[in-house]
């Protein structure tokens, strides 16, 4: 049978950084990956680092994410330009009106975004959360191929020690552990292409977990227990 995975996330970069390993795992097992990020990321902080203007910061970072998506074998890439930093201040409507009209043409059988913490409490994580969420909710009875909303997480007793304050999930929130051991090279080639913001990977890959053999992810709604090994357990194609 064959699957949909629609990604959605805020910056360049955060597909690979969070879940780079499930999307190359699933792409690699010949299901879909769509992958839509809603901004250029032109106000990271290594612009000044670099020496760039955030224009050029923009730049860069978007033909990264497309090597990127291209490397972890992203079928179909979707890339706007809203405000990087100031998704919290648009006028919630217009962007949920935007990704549902990206789910609607796409019709993928799992959404993930970020969790409602945002693991870093960013607000462009969050708030993309929660507008992936509402039109998750609107939606679900329209596209009946759509049958789970998934947030990437991070284990509470894997970060709790981290320098950088990472806001992780008890165990009983993990509902899906996905074994990506076996693209651990694809996964660290997309990583690595992401140079613009090569220090982070560098200052805050604590315990390697950018390329950990495992990854995390949290059920709308559902609460398998023992958690499942595999983003489409269950799921009717």
């Amino acid at each position: 049978m064959s699957f949909h995975l629609f990604c959605i996330f805020p910056h360049p970069d955060d597909e690979t950084f969070l879940m780079g390993g499930s999307i190359a795992s699933v792409a690699a097992r010949g299901h879909t990956v769509s992958l839509y990020t809603l901004t250029r990321g032109e106000h990271s902080r290594h612009g000044k680092i670099l020496g760039l203007s955030s224009d050029e910061v923009g730049r860069r970072r978007s033909l990264e994410l497309q090597r990127a998506a291209d490397i972890l074998g992203v079928s179909t890439l979707l890339h706007s330009s809203y405000p990087d930093g100031g998704l919290r201040d648009m006028d919630p409507r217009l962007l949920e009106q935007d990704i549902a009209a990206k789910i609607r043409s796409h019709r993928p059988h799992v959404l993930c975004t970020f969790d409602v913490q945002g693991a870093s409490v960013h607000p462009d994580h969050i708030t993309v959360h929660h507008a992936v969420k509402r039109v998750y909710c609107s939606l679900y009875d329209e596209i009946p191929e759509m049958q789970r909303l998934c947030f990437c997480v991070l284990p509470d007793d894997r970060v709790s020690g981290w320098p950088r304050k990472i806001f992780g999930v008890p165990q009983d929130r993990i509902h899906a552990v996905i074994d990506v051991s076996a693209v651990r090279n694809t996964e660290q080639r997309a990583l690595h292409v992401h140079t613009t913001v090569a220090q982070d990977v560098r200052e805050h890959n604590y315990d390697n977990w950018m390329l950990w053999e495992q990854e995390y992810f949290s059920f709308y709604r559902e609460s398998p227990k023992p958690p499942v090994s595999d983003l489409f357990d269950g799921l009717q194609s």
